[in-house]
Protein backbone atom coordinates (compact mmCIF):
# COMPACT_ATOMS: atom_id res chain seq x y z
CA UNK A 1 0.00 0.00 0.00
CA UNK A 2 1.52 3.38 -1.02
CA UNK A 3 2.65 5.61 1.82
CA UNK A 4 0.22 8.43 2.59
CA UNK A 5 0.63 11.57 4.69
CA UNK A 6 -2.76 11.03 6.27
CA UNK A 7 -3.06 14.19 8.36
CA UNK A 8 -1.98 16.47 5.52
CA UNK A 9 -4.28 14.69 3.08
CA UNK A 10 -7.18 15.21 5.50
CA UNK A 11 -6.19 18.86 5.87
CA UNK A 12 -6.23 19.43 2.10
CA UNK A 13 -9.56 17.66 1.77
CA UNK A 14 -11.17 19.66 4.58
CA UNK A 15 -9.65 23.03 3.66
CA UNK A 16 -8.63 23.10 -0.02
CA UNK A 17 -8.76 26.90 -0.03
CA UNK A 18 -6.08 27.06 2.67
CA UNK A 19 -3.92 24.03 2.01
CA UNK A 20 -3.90 23.69 -1.79
CA UNK A 21 -0.38 25.24 -2.07
CA UNK A 22 0.90 22.22 -0.14
CA UNK A 23 -0.46 19.56 -2.52
CA UNK A 24 2.43 19.22 -4.96
CA UNK A 25 4.91 19.10 -2.06
CA UNK A 26 2.85 16.50 -0.19
CA UNK A 27 2.75 14.32 -3.30
CA UNK A 28 6.51 14.70 -3.83
CA UNK A 29 7.24 13.71 -0.22
CA UNK A 30 4.97 10.67 -0.42
CA UNK A 31 6.79 9.47 -3.55
CA UNK A 32 10.21 9.98 -1.99
CA UNK A 33 9.23 8.08 1.18
CA UNK A 34 7.87 5.22 -0.91
CA UNK A 35 10.61 4.84 -3.49
CA UNK A 36 13.30 7.56 -3.22
CA UNK A 37 14.20 8.01 0.47
CA UNK A 38 17.45 9.75 -0.44
CA UNK A 39 15.38 12.76 -1.57
CA UNK A 40 13.14 12.79 1.49
CA UNK A 41 15.03 15.44 3.47
CA UNK A 42 14.79 18.00 0.68
CA UNK A 43 11.08 17.34 0.26
CA UNK A 44 10.43 17.60 4.01
CA UNK A 45 12.22 20.91 4.20
CA UNK A 46 10.39 22.23 1.13
CA UNK A 47 7.02 21.21 2.59
CA UNK A 48 7.78 23.08 5.81
CA UNK A 49 8.82 26.12 3.77
CA UNK A 50 5.56 25.95 1.81
CA UNK A 51 3.70 25.93 5.12
CA UNK A 52 5.68 28.94 6.38
CA UNK A 53 4.96 31.01 3.29
CA UNK A 54 1.27 30.03 3.27
CA UNK A 55 0.66 30.66 6.97
CA UNK A 56 2.77 33.80 7.42
CA UNK A 57 0.47 36.31 5.62
CA UNK A 58 -2.49 35.02 7.65
CA UNK A 59 -0.56 35.66 10.87
CA UNK A 60 0.72 39.05 9.78
CA UNK A 61 4.31 37.78 9.64
CA UNK A 62 6.70 39.17 7.01
CA UNK A 63 9.94 37.29 6.45
CA UNK A 64 13.11 39.27 5.88
CA UNK A 65 15.47 38.42 3.04
CA UNK A 66 18.19 37.31 5.45
CA UNK A 67 16.04 34.98 7.57
CA UNK A 68 16.94 31.30 7.23
CA UNK A 69 14.75 28.22 7.59
CA UNK A 70 14.93 28.02 11.43
CA UNK A 71 14.23 31.75 11.73
CA UNK A 72 11.08 31.46 9.61
CA UNK A 73 9.86 28.52 11.71
CA UNK A 74 10.54 30.46 14.91
CA UNK A 75 8.65 33.54 13.73
CA UNK A 76 5.61 31.48 12.72
CA UNK A 77 5.52 29.72 16.11
CA UNK A 78 5.86 33.02 17.97
CA UNK A 79 2.89 34.44 16.07
CA UNK A 80 0.57 31.54 16.91
CA UNK A 81 -2.02 31.80 19.67
CA UNK A 82 -2.12 28.82 22.05
CA UNK A 83 -4.40 30.32 24.68
CA UNK A 84 -7.60 28.57 25.75
CA UNK A 85 -10.61 30.84 25.44
CA UNK A 86 -12.66 31.61 28.58
CA UNK A 87 -10.10 30.14 30.97
CA UNK A 88 -9.12 32.50 33.84
CA UNK A 89 -5.41 31.76 33.24
CA UNK A 90 -5.57 31.66 29.47
CA UNK A 91 -2.43 33.77 29.03
CA UNK A 92 -0.38 31.52 31.32
CA UNK A 93 -1.64 28.44 29.48
CA UNK A 94 -0.62 29.98 26.17
CA UNK A 95 2.91 30.73 27.40
CA UNK A 96 3.30 27.23 28.85
CA UNK A 97 2.14 25.48 25.69
CA UNK A 98 4.45 27.69 23.65
CA UNK A 99 7.33 26.57 25.87
CA UNK A 100 6.40 22.93 25.29
CA UNK A 101 6.52 23.59 21.56
CA UNK A 102 10.17 24.59 21.66
CA UNK A 103 10.69 21.12 20.23
CA UNK A 104 9.35 22.38 16.88
CA UNK A 105 12.00 25.09 16.89
CA UNK A 106 14.65 22.49 17.71
CA UNK A 107 13.34 20.34 14.84
CA UNK A 108 13.79 23.21 12.38
CA UNK A 109 17.37 23.77 13.55
CA UNK A 110 18.13 20.04 13.25
CA UNK A 111 16.61 19.85 9.74
CA UNK A 112 18.69 22.83 8.64
CA UNK A 113 21.89 21.29 10.01
CA UNK A 114 21.12 17.90 8.46
CA UNK A 115 20.41 19.62 5.12
CA UNK A 116 23.90 21.14 5.14
CA UNK A 117 25.71 17.82 5.52
CA UNK A 118 27.13 16.70 2.14
CA UNK A 119 25.09 14.01 0.40
CA UNK A 120 22.05 14.67 2.57
CA UNK A 121 20.53 17.41 0.43
CA UNK A 122 23.06 19.00 -1.91
CA UNK A 123 24.70 15.82 -3.07
CA UNK A 124 28.17 14.38 -2.50
CA UNK A 125 30.30 11.39 -3.33
CA UNK A 126 28.41 8.47 -4.85
CA UNK A 127 30.33 6.21 -2.46
CA UNK A 128 28.76 7.83 0.61
CA UNK A 129 25.66 6.49 2.27
CA UNK A 130 22.49 8.53 2.34
CA UNK A 131 19.09 8.49 4.01
CA UNK A 132 17.24 5.18 3.96
CA UNK A 133 13.58 4.21 4.24
CA UNK A 134 13.47 4.20 8.05
CA UNK A 135 14.84 7.75 8.07
CA UNK A 136 12.28 8.77 5.45
CA UNK A 137 9.41 7.29 7.44
CA UNK A 138 10.50 9.13 10.57
CA UNK A 139 10.89 12.48 8.78
CA UNK A 140 7.64 12.02 6.87
CA UNK A 141 5.64 11.25 10.01
CA UNK A 142 7.19 14.23 11.78
CA UNK A 143 6.36 16.55 8.89
CA UNK A 144 2.82 15.19 8.59
CA UNK A 145 1.94 15.89 12.23
CA UNK A 146 3.79 19.20 12.70
CA UNK A 147 2.69 20.93 9.48
CA UNK A 148 -0.92 19.85 10.09
CA UNK A 149 -0.68 21.18 13.63
CA UNK A 150 0.70 24.55 12.50
CA UNK A 151 -2.14 24.95 10.00
CA UNK A 152 -4.81 24.00 12.52
CA UNK A 153 -3.56 26.48 15.10
CA UNK A 154 -3.00 29.27 12.57
CA UNK A 155 -6.62 29.15 11.40
CA UNK A 156 -8.25 28.27 14.73
CA UNK A 157 -8.66 31.95 15.61
CA UNK A 158 -8.84 34.91 13.25
CA UNK A 159 -8.32 38.26 14.92
CA UNK A 160 -10.25 41.36 13.88
CA UNK A 161 -7.24 43.12 12.27
CA UNK A 162 -6.65 40.11 10.03
CA UNK A 163 -10.29 39.97 9.01
CA UNK A 164 -10.12 43.63 8.02
CA UNK A 165 -6.91 43.26 6.01
CA UNK A 166 -7.39 43.77 2.28
CA UNK A 167 -6.71 40.66 0.19
CA UNK A 168 -3.40 40.66 -1.61
CA UNK A 169 -3.65 41.80 -5.20
CA UNK A 170 -1.93 40.88 -8.45
CA UNK A 171 0.32 43.93 -8.10
CA UNK A 172 1.62 42.64 -4.75
CA UNK A 173 3.49 39.81 -6.50
CA UNK A 174 5.52 41.83 -8.99
CA UNK A 175 8.70 39.74 -8.77
CA UNK A 176 6.85 36.47 -9.33
CA UNK A 177 4.76 37.95 -12.14
CA UNK A 178 7.89 39.22 -13.90
CA UNK A 179 9.48 35.78 -13.59
CA UNK A 180 6.41 34.11 -15.09
CA UNK A 181 6.22 36.63 -17.93
CA UNK A 182 9.92 36.22 -18.73
CA UNK A 183 9.55 32.44 -18.85
CA UNK A 184 6.49 32.28 -21.12
CA UNK A 185 6.50 35.56 -23.03
CA UNK A 186 3.49 37.64 -23.99
CA UNK A 187 0.43 35.87 -25.38
CA UNK A 188 -0.74 37.32 -28.69
CA UNK A 189 -4.46 37.01 -29.51
CA UNK A 190 -6.04 38.78 -32.49
CA UNK A 191 -3.50 41.55 -32.43
CA UNK A 192 -3.67 42.08 -28.67
CA UNK A 193 -0.86 41.21 -26.26
CA UNK A 194 -1.45 39.78 -22.76
CA UNK A 195 0.84 39.00 -19.84
CA UNK A 196 0.90 35.27 -18.94
CA UNK A 197 0.94 36.09 -15.22
CA UNK A 198 -2.16 38.27 -15.54
CA UNK A 199 -3.99 35.59 -17.51
CA UNK A 200 -3.20 32.93 -14.91
CA UNK A 201 -4.12 35.23 -12.02
CA UNK A 202 -7.50 36.20 -13.51
CA UNK A 203 -8.54 32.90 -15.09
CA UNK A 204 -7.10 30.24 -12.77
CA UNK A 205 -6.36 31.65 -9.31
CA UNK A 206 -6.32 28.11 -7.87
CA UNK A 207 -3.28 27.29 -10.01
CA UNK A 208 -1.69 30.74 -9.71
CA UNK A 209 -1.41 30.49 -5.91
CA UNK A 210 0.50 27.18 -5.55
CA UNK A 211 2.82 28.09 -8.43
CA UNK A 212 3.54 31.43 -6.77
CA UNK A 213 4.18 29.77 -3.39
CA UNK A 214 6.53 27.24 -4.99
CA UNK A 215 8.43 30.06 -6.71
CA UNK A 216 8.79 31.94 -3.42
CA UNK A 217 10.06 28.76 -1.73
CA UNK A 218 12.67 28.31 -4.46
CA UNK A 219 13.79 31.92 -4.05
CA UNK A 220 14.01 31.57 -0.26
CA UNK A 221 15.89 28.29 -0.59
CA UNK A 222 18.34 29.76 -3.12
CA UNK A 223 18.96 32.73 -0.82
CA UNK A 224 19.61 30.37 2.11
CA UNK A 225 21.98 28.25 0.03
CA UNK A 226 23.93 31.36 -0.98
CA UNK A 227 24.25 32.43 2.64
CA UNK A 228 25.38 28.96 3.71
CA UNK A 229 27.99 28.86 0.94
CA UNK A 230 29.35 32.32 1.85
Amino acid sequence: MPYTLQMLRSLMEAHPDRAEPLRRHVEALEISIESQPAFCLQNVRTLFEAAHITIAPHLGVAFGKNGGFPDRMRRVIEALDFTIADHPEAEKIGRTIAALLKGIDDTAVALARLSNIPNMRHGGSLDWGTLERQHALMLGGLCDSLVSFLFDVAWSRVTAPLLETEPRRYEDFAAFNDSLDDEYGNVEIAGSSFLPSKILYLLDATQYEPVRVSWEIEQASASTDDEEAA
